[in-house]
């Protein structure tokens, strides 16, 4: 929907649908992560408030071949960790993601140790703070990752925490 994808930064008219399938569709996404949080808030509803989701797919900047990049993306909600006597679950956190995001450029064969955290580079879906990009060099960002902005998170409707990262 309009409303959500000018939360993740949709701003080019030229990526509105002249004939939906649906009027909540009618935005090429500028983000998969709306979609992910939308499918976790579903789950939450059902009672699920513990979920890792992932995507693999594009993402529209423009209307053109080369600005429609395929996207790495997930989310983490809810809680993580162990869950025995001695050491319960934890909030999800900032952490959670970098791991997600770090693991999934490792898989890709990203040379991690040479990669740099940019702590202010993320985009303002992202929690300032709490939310970086990964770089290799000044000039190229490979990811984003952090904590989803609560108020990004508010006007979607969504109740909890969520963390998410996308690799380019």
């Amino acid at each position: 929907p309009e409303k959500q994808a000018k939360l993740f930064g949709w701003s080019d008219e030229n990526l509105r649908l002249t004939n939906p399938i649906s009027k909540d569709l009618e935005i090429m996404r500028p983000s998969v992560l709306p979609n992910l949080l939308a499918a976790c808030q579903r789950n939450n509803d059902r009672g699920l408030t513990n979920g890792c989701l992932f995507e693999v797919g594009p993402q529209f900047d423009g209307d053109t071949a080369d600005q429609q990049p395929i996207i790495v993306g997930g989310v983490r909600t809810g809680q993580t960790g162990p869950r025995n006597w001695a050491q319960g679950p934890r909030r999800v956190d900032v952490f959670d993601a970098k791991a997600d995001v770090m693991a999934v450029l490792e898989a890709a064969g990203a040379k991690v140790e040479s990669l740099q955290i940019d702590p202010e580079g993320a985009p303002a879906h992202y929690h300032p703070g709490r939310s970086g990009a990964i770089k290799l060099g000044p000039k190229n960002t490979l990811a984003y990752f952090g904590v989803v902005h609560p108020g990004v998170l508010k006007k979607m409707g969504y109740k909890g925490i969520a963390v998410g990262f996308e690799v380019m």
